[in-house]
């Protein structure tokens, strides 16, 4: 898979907090090496653990695993969360300024945890997965909301150019219908040089109601991928239903 920095790029959320939480254990770390007498033994403790935390973090983003990897990180964030928030309470009362400023900067440190964990918290579908890509369904497929609108548009303007060129087809499931032969149709898998394969749920998405393109599908639900060129699948279901739907809740059948 390979450690790529660019995927960190592809989420300006994960970049904004991981450098808030290295600069607030940067300030942490600087104040308590000028008053090392006055540093409780647990808190180089906690400085190193949230160090690696954020290290770990880091190394899963760029090698797109951390859809593998949510859910321990999630409870290590969970217990950072709450020993740090003791520390804070200790330094912050402090007489002496720079154990005032090391509290600060584990105030910064808090603030990142706490959104780390409503981020990986956030199961699949709801708007914090679908913006960092913590939803994402084992091949790494993110889908920031940023690119929903131009996916949607783009499919939008496909459709158009197929279903005026589709002779006779009075709607878009009449169109993909005369497209697939009767194997298809009875649900064999065809050669992938067709474009045309099973697929099935990694999980369950509701159409938006604005949206008459989407289709809502059911966890483990099998389906037809007429499409997938683009980060919204064109699938069809048993029941003859065509639409689109986000590729990351989607994963192919390979037998």
């Amino acid at each position: 898979m390979g450690f790529q920095l660019k995927r960190l790029f592809s989420s300006p959320i994960f970049i904004g907090t991981l450098a808030l939480i290295f600069a607030g254990l940067l300030v942490s770390l600087v104040c308590a090496g000028l008053k090392v007498v006055y540093i409780e033994a647990s808190t180089w403790f906690v400085i190193v653990y949230l160090f690696l935390l954020a290290l770990a973090l880091l190394v899963t983003i760029c090698t797109n695993t951390l859809h593998k990897y949510r859910l321990a990180l999630l409870a290590m964030i969970s217990i950072g969360l709450s020993i740090n928030v003791g520390h804070i309470g200790w330094y912050i009362n402090a007489t002496i300024g720079v154990l005032q400023a090391m509290a600060a900067g584990l105030i910064f440190v808090e603030i990142t945890l706490f959104f780390w964990v409503l981020i990986l918290g956030s199961g699949p579908g709801t708007y914090l997965a679908d913006l960092c890509g913590t939803g994402a369904d084992g091949k790494g497929h993110m889908l920031p909301m940023t690119d929903v609108a131009k996916a949607r548009t783009s499919y939008r303007q496909t459709i158009n150019m197929t279903t005026n060129a589709a002779a006779g087809a009075s709607t878009i499931t009449d169109y993909y219908s005369s497209e697939l032969n009767q194997s298809v149709m009875s649900g064999k898998l065809r050669d992938s040089t067709t474009g045309v394969y099973k697929a099935r749920a990694l999980y369950a998405y509701d159409a938006n109601p604005d949206d008459p393109n989407e289709i809502s599908i059911a966890k483990d639900e099998v389906m037809l991928v007429i499409d997938d060129s683009g980060k919204w699948w064109q699938v069809k279901k048993d029941d003859g239903t065509v639409g689109i739907a986000p590729s990351n809740y989607i994963t192919r059948i390979l037998s």
